[in-house]
């Protein structure tokens, strides 16, 4: 890979632009301004919350990816329809909307509350999404791949060789050449998998809030008509690489009614599942320490196919 300029006034993405973009939104939406905006998460979004207004405001990296973020808001708005216990937009403001090369969404604001969610709460909610209808309006297919391109296409125009907070060539270079290896697989296995079905995409206990007696599922960029095995992904791997007991795992698998390490396409999918958690991390290398580090880690078990080695949630 040849390291290259990032494109001509194109901020790169940290807490500071993204505010900036949130800011320009809820001007020019008409929205009071967020006088206690924090961050929630950086990652492939930015997330803040205004808990004054009630607000959580979602922020896009490009504005070139608007079918993704009309479909998070389809998808919000048809679960909700259904009856399923998902996050609702704010659609009484204008969405979503361009903000300084970003796209902007509202949401409403769930305050923390006790007792957080657990996992049984997650294997019962998937046990539910995967039981409802197709949708009544186009899915894509889950196809991971391209998103982890894009992440190590911005990853090489983000820097010079040697920098500090970049990503080495090396890195790079075995991620693109793993992607390589395992997509023609996983698609052929996407293609032939027949418990295709609605998936959320990203299915973990970070997706999960309380809101009174109910517990929501949110996030719905990476939702897919996929493998259903996809979705318990998560949980098994955490057993592994995130210290859950066997004992959690399986109250999990006895609820949702499936363990999926027992499918033939396990390691596949887990293989393609642990790339996409590296290459999404690798977007902060540049401004957490700890993302670095971590990062570190995840690349040297990748690289001996350590697939014990212990892994740390950011």
């Amino acid at each position: 890979m040849s390291r290259s300029q990032l494109p001509a006034g194109k901020s790169p993405f940290t807490e500071a632009t993204a505010a900036r973009a949130v800011l320009e939104a809820v001007r020019d939406a008409g929205a009071p301004h967020p006088v206690d905006l924090h961050l929630l998460r950086l990652g492939e979004n930015a997330l803040f919350a205004s808990p004054a207004q009630g607000l959580v405001y979602r922020v896009a990296r490009s504005d070139t990816v608007r079918d993704k973020v009309e479909k998070e808001l389809a998808t919000a708005r048809w679960l909700l329809a259904q009856g399923f216990p998902g996050l609702p937009p704010r659609d009484d403001f204008p969405q979503p909307l361009p903000a300084d090369g970003r796209l902007v969404t509202f949401w409403e604001y769930v305050p923390p509350a006790e007792p957080p969610p657990e996992l049984t709460d997650l294997a019962g909610l998937l046990r539910d999404l995967h039981a409802l209808p197709a949708p009544d309006f186009p899915l894509p297919t889950l196809d991971p791949f391209p998103v982890m391109r894009d992440r190590l296409r911005t990853a090489d125009a983000a820097g010079t060789p040697g920098s500090d907070g970049v990503v080495s060539e090396k890195d790079l270079t075995f991620l693109a050449t793993a992607c390589d290896v395992h997509e023609a697989a996983f698609r052929d296995l996407v293609a032939a998998d027949p418990d295709i079905g609605l998936v959320h995409g990203d299915a973990h206990r970070g997706n999960l809030l309380r809101a009174g007696n109910r517990v929501l599922l949110i996030d719905y960029e990476a939702v897919a008509l996929g493998p259903r095995s996809w979705d318990l992904l998560p949980t098994a791997t955490a057993v592994d690489r995130f210290g859950l007991t066997a004992s959690l795992y399986d109250e999990f698998c006895v609820l949702y009614g499936a363990d999926v390490t027992q499918r033939h396409e396990y390691r596949l999918l887990r293989t393609v599942r642990e790339l996409g958690m590296t290459t999404w991390l690798m977007q902060n290398v540049p401004h957490s320490d700890a993302a670095a580090q971590e990062f570190a880690v995840r690349m040297t078990s990748l690289r001996e196919g350590d697939h014990a080695a212990r892994w740390h949630a950011l």
